[in-house]
């Protein structure tokens, strides 16, 4: 009951205010129409900015500096994966600052090539957390490179344990290079020399 009282005291103290017919309702509700079509068209774009200035990421409170090694091969035509590689801290924040080097990133792969060669993909973006690695870069001869990746927790904790002995992957994820895509990629974890 009390609602509605407040509800009909409200609508009597804005006809008293001099409320506006509805003609003059509706020329008033257009402009606010062209308004949000203007701002939604608007948003995208908006977005791509804000997505470039956020090409780079990370918020993890883990150190997952190392090297993660798939477990079977990936990719084709002489062009498999060796390596992730996630660094420290610093590296991250030294990128993210524009301290960048032109063979080192703090998320990066490296593919072994016809006649051993190996070459390193550097991010253009990467997302990194305490649960996933995201990253994507762009091979000159092999095209986009993309990873989509999750640390499996117990895992990751037992191998970091044993310094990179564990026998269960701690990353799992999907990569895809140029248009041909490796589901289910289970990593090993490794510090490193």
């Amino acid at each position: 009951m009390r609602q509605i009282v407040v509800a009909a005291m409200a609508g009597l103290c804005l006809a008293a205010c001099g409320g506006a017919s509805e003609e003059e309702a509706a020329v008033k509700a257009e402009p606010a129409t062209e308004a949000v079509s203007a701002e939604t068209a608007a948003a995208p774009a908006a977005e791509s900015a804000a997505q470039a200035t956020s090409a780079f990421s990370h918020g993890q409170t883990q150190d997952l500096f190392g090297y993660y090694m798939p477990e079977g091969e990936v990719g084709a035509d002489g062009f498999s994966l060796i390596y992730l590689h996630i660094a420290g801290a610093t590296e991250f924040q030294a990128w993210e600052a524009g301290e960048r080097m032109a063979t080192y990133g703090p998320v990066m792969m490296e593919f072994l090539l016809p006649g051993e060669v190996s070459e390193r993909v550097l991010p253009e973006s990467y997302a990194v957390t305490d649960r996933t690695v995201r990253m994507t870069g762009t091979h000159p001869e092999y095209g986009r490179v993309a990873l989509d990746a999750r640390f499996e927790g117990p895992a990751m904790t037992t191998a970091r344990s044993e310094l990179g002995d564990g026998e269960a992957p701690t990353l799992v994820g999907t990569i895809t290079i140029a248009d041909r895509t490796y589901p289910n990629v289970r990593f090993l974890y490794s510090p490193g020399d």
